[in-house]
């Protein structure tokens, strides 16, 4: 159930559907109802239990969700990366668990396309459109750099031989200096519980030289793999996040992604588009001004109407046009995204949007009084949400730091009418 018929997000949908035909509108419009419908209606279990979304996700991908990328050759959708953007802050005004799997995924479906070049990706490409197969991302660990500089994940080639003199474990026929294993741990990676492919970022030594850092396709289901039992987080609860270790899992230089080396340049490529945790903010932001703006005027089950009162009218205000102005900065990015697009443009959508929706959600608790802190009302789970995508990678004081590293070095500053001593 809504209160209004969300004129705030007019311009920022209208740039994630910018270039696509009429039939794009007319699919959204059955996420719309699958989002309000079955999404909706899971997203306290899943708040509660911590378990992933499974119905949701199988739904989204009967859709076509997880495909929306995908071009049509495949069995996709073929929508592009504007579109994903709006599924996962739609979604996300639904069940921002749910939103946040699909974010990562989207993340794995761009790298698949633009980087995959081994013989599994077109198989992952019709996987994704079907909905059959999910992927999730492996790079952060506990003690990187900002820059993921220095990786204890190793992904190296291998000399041992088998009985008939070829690589032990390998597939027949392949080269000895095909075969790679791949050692180490991997943190807080989202969606691991419903993942089928993990792209692993690892520091990578090919015949004794090293080459940096480089992403490689894991089959999540080989044994060799270990996945956690989820984190019991204070927000995105749902959301399959989990460590995951490799115990000299068996790979070849076809399972590469991108060449090798290429780790930093493919975590650039992210920043193009705004597929970030800004888009589970915005969606959470929204759904909580929907749910407070509901609760405040006695349309929910054992509320009352709180509107008389003056600051109650003041604070619904302030907070819509709070929320509209998330969403206009979103349309900017979103239009100002793509291949070529500033390396921080996204970023500091995610800085804005993440910060908005936590003030936005703390402020509408206190607008409804007391039942907004029951965890029977949807409020305290959008707070605690929207507190966990200012926390998610990267985190918000990374960000900031990335932001004035860009401005310092910039050729737009002159040096001589900023020094004012």
């Amino acid at each position: 159930m809504k209160f209004s018929p969300q004129t705030y997000r007019d311009q920022f949908v209208a740039a994630c559907l910018s270039g696509l035909p009429e039939n794009a509108k007319d699919w959204f419009r059955r996420l719309d109802g699958l989002a309000d419908g079955l999404i909706a209606a899971g997203a306290a279990d899943a708040d509660t239990t911590g378990e992933p979304p499974l119905r949701s996700l199988e739904a989204l991908g009967d859709l076509g969700a997880l495909g929306i990328q995908v071009p049509e050759e495949y069995g996709g959708l073929g929508f592009g990366d504007g579109a994903a953007c709006l599924v996962v802050e739609r979604v996300a005004q639904a069940c921002a668990s749910t939103a946040a799997v699909l974010m990562f995924h989207y993340q794995v479906v761009r790298r698949t396309l633009t980087f995959g070049a081994g013989p599994w990706r077109d198989d992952d490409l019709r996987g994704f459109a079907t909905g059959s197969l999910i992927g999730a991302s492996a790079w952060t660990e506990k003690a990187t750099t900002k820059n993921k500089g220095n990786l204890q994940t190793r992904l190296s080639s291998h000399g041992s031989h088998g009985p008939a003199g070829s690589p032990a474990g390998s597939p027949a026929g392949s080269p000895d200096g095909d075969r790679l294993l791949l050692e180490g741990e991997k943190t807080f990676c989202t969606g691991l519980s419903t993942a089928g492919v993990v792209h692993v970022l690892a520091d990578t030594r090919l015949d004794g030289e090293r080459q940096g850092s480089t992403f490689v396709r894991v089959d999540a289901k080989d044994p060799r793999v270990r996945i956690s039992a989820p984190y019991p987080l204070l927000g995105l609860r749902a959301s399959g996040t989990a460590s995951v270790e490799f115990d000299g899992v068996e790979l070849t230089r076809a399972d590469l992604v991108g060449e090798p080396g290429s780790g930093p340049q493919l975590m650039g490529r992210n920043h193009e588009v705004c597929l970030n945790p800004g888009l589970l903010a915005l969606g959470a932001a929204a759904g909580a001004f929907e749910d407070a703006c509901l609760m405040a005027t006695g349309r929910l089950p054992e509320t009352q109407p709180r509107t008389a009162a003056e600051h109650v009218r003041a604070a619904l205000a302030d907070t819509l046009v709070r929320v509209e102005t998330s969403y206009a900065y979103a349309a900017l990015a979103v239009t100002g995204s793509g291949p070529g697009a500033s390396p921080v443009s996204s970023s500091k959508f995610k800085l804005q949007a993440s910060a908005a929706a936590e003030e936005i959600t703390a402020a509408l608790l206190h607008t409804v009084g007391s039942r907004g802190f029951l965890a029977s009302f949807p409020l305290e789970r959008r707070l605690r949400d929207a507190r966990a995508t200012a926390l998610m990678g990267p985190s918000n004081e990374l960000i900031r730091d990335r932001i004035t590293d860009h401005l310092l070095t910039t050729d737009a500053l002159p040096e001589a009418e900023h020094d004012q001593r």
